[in-house]
């Protein structure tokens, strides 16, 4: 039990260096001015890999208590890999031929929002974007399951200045894009539903409510014993008009 379980805390810290310390941009992932990577989208790009949807943040501490080397450090809600830092773009940039069309998945919500003022990096240090699409989904559904899909005019937007930078082999970063740079599909038209006005109830004071006549018990006895009363008001006037009838008739034959 206790092999299996060095085996996987092991297994666990290989995955560690390469994403951290490696590849971070393979997995969507691009470290602050420090180094650190939120340790919640970190784990996020992990659950995407095979066999690692268990892992959980005490997994992570787990792998942290055995590392003698210090390979890693977290730091409240942030991890970064100590051994080098990737913050710094990379060297070869003028070498990297960047796409005139990258992609950029965003939430559905800022959609609107981005199309008026830009993509702006938020609390990220840059608006990170892929040269695959399918990429930039994959990294998007980290915080919308149906993200919008934007297409960034990286070609036109280096050509007015706009600094594009390569990070690794997938990302490329800058440090805003403009509108007119950003092309996506139409917005939705918004639609109203009339609504019935609600019933204006009349002014009350202070201290008055009103009362519900159909849940008024004593009213609906008194309605009653009213349609009582009127039912034996009318049988007493039949007999006493029958009576009458029979008394006429009776002095007649006299």
């Amino acid at each position: 039990m206790a092999e299996k379980y060095l085996r996987k805390v092991e297994n666990l810290s290989r995955l560690m260096v390469y994403v951290l310390g490696i590849s971070p941009d393979e997995f969507g992932l691009v470290p602050d001015r420090e180094g650190y990577v939120d340790i919640k989208t970190f784990l996020q790009a992990l659950h995407e890999e095979p066999d690692m949807g268990y892992v959980r943040e005490y997994h992570v501490k787990e792998v942290l208590l055995s590392d003698r080397n210090n390979t890693f450090y977290m730091e409240g809600k942030k991890i970064r890999y100590t051994k080098n830092n990737f913050y710094v773009t990379n060297e070869n940039r003028d070498t990297v031929l960047t796409p005139k069309i990258l992609f950029k998945g965003v939430k559905r919500k800022a959609y609107p929002h981005i199309l008026k003022f830009g993509l702006l990096p938020g609390n990220d240090d840059y608006v990170s974007m892929a040269k695959d699409k399918d990429f930039a989904i994959r990294i998007a559904k980290r915080i919308d399951q149906k993200p919008v899909l934007l297409e960034i005019k990286s070609g036109s937007a280096m050509l007015s200045g706009i600094d594009i930078r390569p990070f690794g082999n997938y990302l490329f970063l800058a440090e805003n894009v403009p509108a007119e740079f950003i092309q996506g599909p139409p917005l939705p038209k918004e639609t109203f539903k009339e609504k019935t006005p609600p019933k204006k109830e009349t002014d009350k004071t202070p201290g008055t409510f009103t009362l519900k006549t159909e849940k008024d018990l004593d009213l609906r006895r008194r309605a009653k014993a009213k349609k009582h009363f009127t039912w034996k008001e009318e049988a007493r006037k039949s007999r006493k008009k029958k009576r009458n009838h029979i008394e006429q008739d009776w002095e007649g034959r006299f």
